[in-house]
């Protein structure tokens, strides 16, 4: 009886915690538009350099005692930060991964709310060969959480999309894409 009650146990504390999953990224077309509107003029092409995660940022993230996060599947943050960068722009006609300047990325802020008002604070800075100091932007997107520890985790992980495409939306609306993106 005891065998059981431990084989019991070890299954219950095995299954206690969960990993939450994520959906995959779907383009803004907004941003779509916002992308095509800088670069139509110039008829300038760009391309994604691998991004990069700055000192003190991690992208091992948990979620109350439910365990760790998967914000995208199969992809860490900073990867699908990355690819939906890459997906906005070749959805907009104006990524070449031959030739173009590449836009180069680094995660600079990647943190999370699931208490409270839920929220994604993401901070990315991108820089290329024609704007070799670069600019920042950030977000800080709000969403709905709960009290069930469950339905907050992935509260969080259906808001990381919205956050992404907001990040990447503040990204071609600041002034100095055009110059980034080698289009002034």
């Amino acid at each position: 009886m005891l065998k059981y009650l431990c084989v019991a146990a070890a299954a219950l504390t095995l299954g206690a915690c969960e990993t939450t999953s994520s959906r995959p990224y779907a383009p803004s077309t907004a941003n779509i538009l916002a992308f095509q509107a800088a670069l139509k003029e110039t008829d300038s092409k760009v391309q994604v350099a691998p991004f990069s995660l700055a000192s003190g940022v991690s992208e091992k993230l948990t979620c109350r005692a439910l365990g760790a996060l998967e914000v995208a599947p199969g992809k860490s943050a900073r990867e699908f930060v990355e690819s939906a960068m890459r997906d906005e722009l070749f959805a907009a006609g104006v990524y070449d991964a031959a030739k173009g300047v590449a836009i180069n990325g680094e995660l600079t802020q990647l943190d999370f709310n699931s208490m409270g008002t839920g929220s994604w604070d993401i901070s990315l800075k991108l820089s290329s060969t024609a704007l070799p100091e670069g600019y920042e932007v950030g977000t800080h997107y709000t969403f709905k959480t709960s009290y069930s520890a469950i339905k907050a985790c992935q509260n969080v992980i259906d808001a990381f999309t919205p956050a992404v495409q907001e990040l990447i939306g503040k990204a071609v609306a600041d002034p100095s894409f055009k110059k980034l993106a080698g289009s002034q």
